[in-house]
């Protein structure tokens, strides 16, 4: 019985492991799959992933304080200059210096901070597409 019981446990847990992988965005920059340390996930119908791979995938210097719990990213484009700040959270961004309110906040999870995907990255100027099919987000930016 003891053996039926250990059996069943561990079929659990490879089963719920499984689950757990599927339910993982994948996320693509330029047609490239991107590599995250930590995996994005889903929260409240957005995909919220790492800060500083997003940010810098699309050439963004990136600043993190620490006491505040703020993220700023800044793109130079030729003479133009793009920014975001977030703050852990709030749901109160700004984009350019200019207020907009998100319907979900940056937040931390495990050790690191986790941004909403789709408003940082059309924040700074990139398109972004989802694909309910293979559960993953197509990002396109120059």
């Amino acid at each position: 019985m003891k053996k039926f019981i250990a059996c069943a446990i561990a079929a659990s847990a490879v089963c719920c492991s499984s689950a757990a992988l599927a339910d993982t965005p994948k996320v693509f920059f330029n047609g490239e799959e991107m590599s995250f340390d930590t995996a994005p996930y889903i929260s409240g119908d957005r995909t919220m992933v790492p800060f500083r791979a997003v940010f810098e995938a699309v050439g963004a210097d990136v600043i993190w304080d620490e006491e505040t719990q703020t993220v700023i990213a800044v793109k130079q484009t030729g003479e133009e200059a793009a920014s975001v700040t977030l703050q852990v959270g709030k749901t109160d961004a700004f984009v350019n210096e200019e207020k907009v309110t998100l319907d979900k906040a940056a937040e931390i999870t495990g050790d690191h901070t986790f941004v909403p995907l789709r408003f940082v990255m059309e924040s700074l100027g990139a398109d972004v597409e989802w694909d309910q099919q293979s559960y993953s987000v197509m990002i396109t930016a120059e």
